[in-house]
């Protein structure tokens, strides 16, 4: 980043001094323009603006916007349009980076300046530059933790870069959308972005984005406790940097690494990881930092009970926080030190760091500092038996803990309660008491909240996972079947050249049999390209084969929501009967509805597993029946009863007509019963569901349309013979099909029914059957009145 720095200053000197030597003589020209300055002056100002140095930003890109507006006034600008397009740009781009310079100071300006920088850009029509406005302003509304409408602009940004196929800006701008979703709460949303963003800037080679998705990718991980899959994503980011020798960036690192670990519980590896950190930064300025590393360190001993290392670790973090002028940091420090000599009896060496804590936290309205100063005076108090006093501090605790922290309150209440019943108080000991009894009630239910949403959020980040390999399994696939597929096509080649040679030959060799020889030539070439049609046609029939079969995998998805949902009845269950136990009726009844809700979606999600299973099976199993004299009109009638009469036990409230319209006629036909008894039930049962439809939404509609008073739903079944054809017609008068998806009513798995009512395969089933018998199924539908299957067999006599 310094090097950078230092590339544009130099660049930007060499600028400076062209101009001067070419206000002295004509001779020399100018070896930089203006244009080419004001894109120095930008670039120079967006890399301060990313060292937080806002100050110099705005220094910068004040003095490009002076330039770029001399730019549009200027003759070239009113003469040349191209020109004038350009100097607008420049300008934009300077309004912006002076916006991104005031953020710190005021926000609101910023937002203003963005906002004219964007309409300025849009006249230009320059998407890449709105791109760029749309992110900045993102960052704006990021700073103000306006997280809906930062959402918004990054999604407009991302569009316009992918519009604009602009992948080094693609990249970082999706890793700080899923930053954003991470503190949304949507992590598996996150890791998509995140792996996207990844694969992006491993293909371009950019390393610093690489190294902060993986970064990013690692706490989203930890979120959800899988710590393993954090701390890979985190060594990968550390190999990155070790390659690009970044010292301060391979800190980072460590010190996230750190964290992993002791989330995981590995304290050993966390002390390690944090050493590792803390000797970089002990070379370094960045004394916040610094002091974190020691913190991180002595909080280790502190748990492993080793004061002397915690306390010398503690004091040297104080040094460091002091020097990086963070109140809130001193504050922490301090009561980090103060703790340390609790523990160890040293009462006034403790009390002197609490009270400084407190004061300190008071001046910037640090109230859980204040808070937890007051609570460890108090325990100061409590532990020489100055109760009294106890009480005082912590009533003063109680009085400034933020509401949200449930659990230190609930151990100020315990304290105030025990120290009043110890001075015999026993009225104010009750009072506390309860108050902690509802405060520790409240904390339980955070938990358990907080333990359903950790578990929900990791079920989905396994699922976007498993997506993932499933995702790169199928690519794999596909191309080992391509790989196949031309693999035969060149030996076919290469057979097809050593044939047409041996003709060659043999042409030359019998000239005088040149028409016996060319005809057979004609044929074995005709044979060959027949066979190479066959070929090609089998080799995408098995990749459709292995495709399908394929996608039967994603009942895991159910089945992973039914083994979760079922651990998660077993925790309200305990729950349950806790609550029972201590007679809270109110909560018993909202958990019991809470059980109920999981175990209808157990139900809904096996039954949709099986669903899928059915409808795989049936779908690509390969028919070896036996084709039969069949009376089609029999058939049709058994199989419009069984639908009418399997409906009607299905569903109390249906309630259709039916009719049928056969020709007595018509001869039997070969076919197979099985496989055309599937197709005429589909389509029976998709006519019925229709009209029953179209009745249902008829009676929520105002009862004063004429059009839909007297409906009565109706489906009818037809057969006749034309032209050495059987048609059979199944018929409904539902509200037919849109226009704009009737081509796609007969392909695999699609479907207009609602999630989990149907898997989309009865009607392409139904056209693979029909086409394997040489027939035909087409469909007749008008919006509004209904529609109607045509299948049209041919007639194969006995």
């Amino acid at each position: 980043m310094k090097l950078r720095l230092n590339i544009i200053l130099v660049l930007l000197s060499i600028g400076i001094f062209a101009s001067n030597v070419h206000a002295k003589s004509s001779m020399m020209q100018k070896s930089i323009d203006d244009t080419t300055r004001i894109g120095l002056l930008n670039a120079l100002a967006f890399e301060f603006y990313k060292q937080s140095e806002f100050d110099s930003c705005l220094h910068y890109s004040l003095k490009a916007l002076s330039l770029s507006e001399n730019l549009l006034s200027s003759k070239q600008a009113i003469n040349n349009a191209e020109f004038l397009k350009q100097s607008k740009i420049l300008k934009a781009k300077s309004l912006a980076n002076i916006a991104m310079g005031t953020l710190k100071s005021n926000s609101n300006v910023a937002l203003d300046t963005l906002r004219a920088a964007l309409l300025l850009m849009k006249e230009t029509g320059n998407k890449e530059g709105q791109a760029d406005i749309y992110s900045a302003i993102a960052a704006v509304y990021d700073f103000n933790f306006k997280n809906e409408e930062a959402f918004k602009n990054h999604l407009l940004s991302i569009e316009l870069y992918r519009e604009t196929g602009n992948k080094n800006k693609l990249a970082p701008e999706l890793t700080n959308l899923a930053i954003l979703q991470r503190y949304l709460g949507k992590y598996g949303d996150a890791l998509e972005n995140l792996v996207e963003s990844l694969k992006i800037s491993s293909q371009i080679n950019d390393s610093s984005t690489m190294v902060e998705t993986l970064l990013a990718m690692g706490f989203v991980y930890l979120f959800v406790e899988k710590y393993d899959d954090a701390l890979k994503s985190q060594n990968d980011a550390l190999l990155i940097y070790e390659a690009m020798k970044d010292t301060l960036g391979i800190a980072i690192i460590h010190n996230d690494m750190g964290v992993a670990n002791m989330k995981a519980g590995n304290l050993s590896e966390a002390l390690k990881q944090h050493q590792a950190a803390l000797e970089i930064r002990l070379k370094s300025t960045e004394y916040y930092y610094t002091f974190a590393s020691y913190s991180y360190i002595g909080s280790i001993y502190e748990e492993w009970a080793n004061y002397t290392e915690a306390l010398r670790n503690y004091e040297a973090g104080l040094e460091y926080a002091a020097l990086s002028d963070l109140k809130t940091s001193i504050v922490d420090a301090n009561l980090e030190c103060g703790m340390i000599h609790f523990k160890t009896a040293e009462y006034d060496k403790a009390m002197q760091h609490f009270r400084v804590a407190l004061e300190l936290s008071r001046k910037i309205e640090d109230h859980t500092g204040e808070s937890k100063a007051a609570m460890n005076i108090a325990e100061i108090y409590l532990s020489t038996d100055e109760t009294a006093k106890a009480i005082s501090w912590l009533i003063k605790a109680e009085k400034v803990v933020p509401k949200s922290a449930f659990k230190f309150m609930a151990a100020i209440y315990e304290r105030i309660a025990a120290s009043y019943y110890k001075i015999g108080d026993y009225e104010n000991a009750y009072k506390n008491q309860q108050l902690y009894s509802q405060v520790k009630d409240s904390l339980v239910i955070a938990e358990n909240r907080v333990k359903i949403t950790t578990l929900i959020n990791r079920l989905d980040i396994e699922n976007k996972q498993a997506l993932q390999n499933e995702k790169y399994n199928k690519m794999l696939e596909i191309k080992q079947s391509e790989l196949k597929r031309q693999k035969v096509l060149r030996n076919f080649f290469l057979f097809g050249m050593f044939i047409i040679l041996v003709m060659a030959v043999i042409y030359f060799i019998r000239y005088t049999e040149k028409k016996k020889l060319n005809t057979k030539l004609n044929n074995l070439l005709s044979n060959l390209k027949s066979t190479q049609t066959q070929l090609i046609q089998s080799e995408k029939m098995a990749s459709l084969g292995e495709l399908t079969a394929g996608i039967a995998h994603e009942i895991q998805n159910p089945l992973n929501f039914v083994n979760n949902f079922s651990e998660v009845s077993v925790d309200i269950l305990e729950e349950l009967k806790d609550e029972l136990e201590n007679g809270n009726l109110a909560e018993v009844i909202a958990i019991a509805g809470d059980l109920k809700q999981n175990l209808e979606k157990i139900g809904d999600h096996g039954k949709r597993a099986s669903s899928i299973v059915k409808g795989m099976l049936e779908h690509s199993r390969t028919s070896d029946g036996q084709r039969e004299l069949t009376d089609i009109n029999a058939l049709a009638n058994e199989f419009l009863s069984l639908a009418y009469h399997g409906l009607r036990a299905k569903d109390k409230s249906f309630n259709a007509d039916f009719k049928t319209e056969f020709d007595n006629n018509l001869p039997k036909i070969k076919v197979i019963p099985q496989d055309i008894s599937r197709v005429l039930l589909n389509l029976i049962n998709n006519a019925f569901h229709a009209c029953t439809e179209r009745s249902r939404t008829s009676t929520e509609r105002s009862r004063s349309a004429v059009d839909n008073k007297d409906f009565k739903p109706l489906v009818s079944v037809s057969t006749s013979k034309e032209n050495d054809q059987f048609i059979i017609k199944v018929k409904d008068n539902g509200n037919g099909i849109h226009e704009n998806i009737k081509d796609k009513i007969f392909q695999p798995f699609f479907t207009t029914k609602p999630t989990g009512q149907g898997t989309g395969l009865g009607l392409s089933l139904s056209y693979d059957i029909i086409k394997a018998h040489g027939g035909e199924l087409k469909v007749e539908t008008t919006e509004g009145l209904g529609s109607e299957f045509v299948i049209i067999l041919p007639i194969i006599n006995s």
